[in-house]
C-alpha cells in the first residue's frame, strides 16, 4: 500500500470520488469499513447503540448493523442525505430509533457514526441533541473520527476507527493524537492505488462563483516574465484566466510587451525594464497597492541572465505572503527552497538536476510545510511531492501536449487556482490533472495538428468534468460526514 499522508477534512470525499471514478464499488468500500468497525466491537458490552447522522457515516453505522447480532441504531434524521448511505439504510431490517424514541435499555457502548471526517466546528442541530441524550457513560467506538473532534463539543472514544490514513482535525498543532480519539486503528477499505493520484475527485476542490460576488473577489494573478521571449507569458496569462480568476496582469520588459500579441482578458502591467528583467520595485509596489494581488508567476520566457536571476531572488524576499509558481529560467534563482517562498515550483526533469540534483532531495526541503510548499517534476508522467508524505503521479492524456507551451499553460493554472485561493498543494493536484483533461478535451477537436494557443479554451471546459458526472444530476455530491 503507498504511503497516507494526514488528510485535510475535504480530501477524504476527493478521494472517495477518485477511487468511483476508478471504477471501486463504493457499497463494497462502506462494507469493508463497518467490517472492520464490527472487529473493534469483538469482545464489546452489550447494549451497542449505534447512532447515525445523515451522511456515509451514518451508512457505515446502518452496514455495521446488519453484521450485529444484537445491537440498537439510533438516526437523526428520516432519511440519508446520498444514495450510497441510503441504500445501506433500506439494507437495515430492524427498528429504527429516533431522538424522541430512544431504546429504554441505557448503553454499555455506543458506535460514533454521526459525522465523518469532513465535517467541521461544533456539532449542531440534530446531532449535538442526540449527544446530550446519551444516558449515562458508555463506552464509545468512533467511525472515522469522534463527532466534534478538535470543536470543543466531542465524543471522547476509548478507540477509533480511522479509513485509510489519519485526519487533520484528529490532530493537535504539535502533531499528536487529541485525547478524545482514543486508540487510533488505521484500516484499509480498499481504495484502488491510484485513487491518491490526481483525478476528477480533485474538481471538488475548485471554489465555484457565488452569488453577490463583485470583481476581485475571486482574485488577481500578476504574470512576471518575458524579455528573450514574449509568447510564454501570454500563455501563461491565458491558462490563469480561464481558472475563473478575476483578472490577471503581465509584467514583461518594454521590447516583449511590444512583440506580443494581447488577448482581451490580460491586463499590461509596466516595468521600466526594456530588454531583459532587472528592476523588479514597481512589481513589488504594485502587489502592495490596493488589493494587491492573490498570487504570482515567475518565470516564463524570462531568460537567465544573472540580473533577471536576482530580480527573482529580490521578488520573492519583497513579497512572503504571496503564493508563487516558479517555473522555468526563475528556478535557476532559486537555492534550495528559499524561506518566504509559498507556492509550487515546476521543473522538467534536467531543470530538477540543476536545481537541487535528484527527486530523491525533494521531501527534505518541504519538511513540516503542510500545503504551503510543493514540487512537480514536470515530463510525460507529472510527480507532484508535498510534505510529510503527500504525493501523486499524474499520466495519460494526450501525447502531444509534449509541445511547447505546455509547461506555461500549467505554470498558468496553478497561479490562477492560487489566485482563487486554494493552497498550493491543492492548486498542484488540480492543475495536473486540468491539463491532462484539456489535452484529451482538444484532441477530439483539434487533432494532433494543434498548439499550445488552442488549449486555454479547454481547460475552462476541463472544470466542468468530473464527480458533476460520477452522478446523475441533481444528486447531492459525496461527503464522508
Amino acid at each position: 500500500m503507498r504511503p497516507r499522508w494526514i488528510m485535510a477534512q475535504h480530501e477524504v470525499a476527493i478521494l472517495d470520488a477518485n477511487a468511483e471514478a476508478l471504477g471501486a464499488n463504493m457499497d463494497e468500500l462502506m462494507t469493508t469499513a463497518a467490517e472492520h468497525l464490527a472487529n473493534a466491537l469483538d469482545g464489546a458490552p452489550k447494549p451497542i447503540w449505534i447512532l447515525c447522522g445523515p451522511g456515509n457515516n451514518g451508512g457505515d453505522g446502518f452496514r455495521l448493523a446488519t453484521m450485529l447480532d444484537e445491537c440498537k441504531v439510533i438516526a437523526t434524521h428520516d432519511k440519508q442525505k446520498n444514495a450510497l448511505a441510503q441504500r445501506a439504510r433500506e439494507d437495515w431490517k430492524g427498528e429504527i430509533y429516533s431522538i424522541e424514541n430512544l431504546p429504554s435499555q441505557p448503553p454499555a457502548v455506543i458506535v460514533d457514526c454521526l459525522l465523518g471526517a469532513g465535517s467541521q466546528g461544533k456539532p449542531r442541530g440534530e446531532i449535538l441533541k442526540l449527544m446530550e441524550t446519551i444516558p449515562g457513560r458508555p463506552m464509545v467506538l468512533a467511525c472515522d473520527m469522534p463527532t466534534g473532534c478538535g470543536s470543543g463539543i466531542s465524543f471522547n472514544a476509548f478507540r477509533t476507527v480511522t479509513f485509510e490514513a489519519p485526519k487533520s482535525n484528529m490532530i493537535d498543532s504539535n502533531g499528536k493524537l487529541l485525547p478524545e480519539v482514543g486508540d487510533l486503528f488505521i484500516a484499509p477499505i480498499g481504495w484502488p492505488e491510484e485513487t491518491l493520484d490526481p483525478g476528477p475527485g480533485d474538481l471538488l476542490r475548485y471554489p465555484h462563483p457565488q452569488e453577490g460576488q463583485i470583481k476581485g473577489d475571486r482574485g488577481r494573478v500578476l504574470i512576471i516574465g518575458g524579455g528573450p521571449y514574449h509568447g510564454a507569458p501570454i500563455l501563461s496569462g491565458m491558462a490563469a484566466a480561464r481558472m475563473g480568476v478575476d483578472l490577471v496582469h503581465v509584467a514583461m520588459p518594454k521590447s516583449a510587451t511590444a512583440r506580443a500579441k494581447w488577448p482581451s482578458e490580460l491586463i499590461q502591467e509596466p516595468m521600466t525594464d526594456q530588454e531583459i528583467i532587472t528592476d523588479v520595485s514597481g512589481l513589488v509596489k504594485r502587489c502592495m497597492t490596493g488589493r494587491g494581488v492573490q498570487a504570482m508567476v515567475i518565470g516564463p520566457g524570462m531568460g537567465d541572465a544573472p540580473e533577471s536571476l536576482e530580480a527573482v531572488k529580490m521578488l520573492i524576499q519583497s513579497t512572503p505572503n504571496i503564493p508563487k509558481v516558479i517555473d522555468a529560467d526563475a528556478i535557476k534563482a532559486l537555492e534550495g527552497w528559499p524561506q518566504h517562498l509559498v507556492g509550487v515550483v515546476t521543473p522538467h526533469q534536467k531543470e530538477l538536476e540543476n536545481w537541487i540534483g535528484d527527486i530523491e532531495s525533494v521531501p527534505e526541503l518541504l519538511t513540516g510545510s503542510g500545503e504551503r510548499r510543493v514540487v512537480i517534476r514536470t515530463g510525460a508522467e507529472d510527480i507532484i511531492i508535498g510534505s510529510a508524505g503527500r504525493g501523486g503521479l499524474c499520466k495519460g492524456g494526450n501525447p502531444r501536449m509534449s509541445m511547447g507551451g505546455t509547461g506555461d499553460l500549467l505554470a498558468g493554472s496553478i497561479g490562477g487556482l492560487l489566485g482563487l485561493g486554494l493552497s498550493p498543494w491543492s492548486a498542484a493536484r488540480l492543475g495536473v490533472h486540468l491539463m491532462r483533461v484539456a489535452g484529451k478535451l482538444a484532441e477530439k477537436e483539434m487533432g494532433p495538428g494543434m498548439v499550445a494557443d488552442d488549449i486555454p479554451p479547454y481547460l475552462s471546459r476541463a472544470l466542468i468534468t468530473g464527480p458533476v458526472l460520477l452522478r446523475p444530476q441533481g444528486q447531492e455530491g459525496l461527503s464522508s460526514s
